[in-house]
């Protein structure tokens, strides 16, 4: 008996020393000056980082207790976007991409609805959320590396339900894009970004990409009266199959050259091509389809077209 009451003592003690959450008034009072910040991606920010605190708070993590501390750094980077009080610190020290399949794919799709909040002028709070709860997923993941237990599915289904609301709000708020330049003969040939076009796996047009194709048409017809052959080559980037990248990449040439006949764009002839992950443009180091890597990838994953 006084073993048992011993080792409990010591639980309660280990878990007092390594985190001290904020007191309950100081997390409301920090939720309604969060409400009074102007930008709303800012905003959803805050409130997804006080979101974490609470909720890390609640269950510190004994058995990985270099994680002890999440409740208070999340506490601390709702305070950095509602008053720049203190710097910003992720709450976990790198990216480990799990192993199962639903959850990698998960995670990637989630990392793609980030990238492309981030350079959106639509993101609002929700985008805002999204982020934070991004960086808790993969606390969850990094906190179970090189252990038997492993758990952080419930945070990886949070963030994936959020991101797919939030894809569906930037596709809906379209700002009008920078005109792509005119085609001319002779040029190097005119690259569409897929991810600006396309979802994430998909080959069907965002409203996003509907703007860039009513743009891209305008181009070549005031540039040609005639065009003699259209050219339209799809690429991915190196991670996937080579059947799924090359089937991929086809669909969405297709996709663009129905696209821009439906404009008007009238060719003698169309040649289309899917070639993978074939010809990148820019080579990035990492075997694995980390969040950095996908990024960086970014530029291989295109639809080139030229016009003679």
């Amino acid at each position: 008996m006084k073993k048992t009451l011993l080792c409990a003592a010591l639980v309660a003690a280990l878990a007092s020393a390594c985190s001290t959450p904020a007191p309950q008034s100081d997390v409301q009072a920090l939720r309604t000056a969060a409400q009074h910040v102007a930008d709303p991606y800012q905003r959803g920010l805050a409130e997804g980082w006080l979101d974490i605190a609470v909720r890390q708070d609640s269950h510190v993590a004994l058995a990985s207790n270099v994680f002890n501390d999440a409740g208070t750094k999340a506490y601390n980077n709702a305070r950095h976007f509602v008053d720049g009080s203190v710097p910003f610190q992720p709450i976990y020290h790198a990216k480990y991409v799990p192993t199962r399949d639903n959850w990698r794919a998960a995670l990637l799709e989630i990392e793609t609805v980030n990238q492309r909040a981030t350079v959106s002028p639509c993101r609002g709070e929700d985008a805002g959320r999204l982020a934070a709860l991004t960086d808790e997923a993969w606390k969850e993941q990094e906190e179970t590396v090189g252990t038997r237990w492993v758990h952080g599915w419930d945070a990886i289904a949070n963030a994936q339900k959020l991101a797919q609301q939030v894809n569906a709000e930037l596709a809906r708020c379209v700002p009008p894009p920078v005109a792509p330049p005119p085609v001319q003969k002779g040029e190097p040939p005119l690259a569409l970004s897929a991810d600006a076009v396309f979802n994430f796996d998909s080959a069907v047009v965002t409203a996003q990409g509907v703007r860039q194709l009513d743009l891209l048409a305008q181009a070549i017809t005031e540039s040609k009266r005639n065009v003699q052959v259209l050219g339209i080559t799809g690429y991915t980037d190196r991670f996937g199959s080579d059947a799924h990248n090359f089937d991929l990449s086809k669909r969405r040439a297709q996709a663009v050259a129905q696209g821009l006949k439906q404009r008007g764009v009238v060719a003698g002839r169309v040649d289309l091509k899917g070639m993978g992950a074939a010809n990148p443009v820019k080579s990035c180091p990492g075997s694995r389809p980390t969040a950095d890597v996908v990024a960086c990838l970014a530029p291989n994953r295109r639809v080139e077209i030229t016009t003679k």
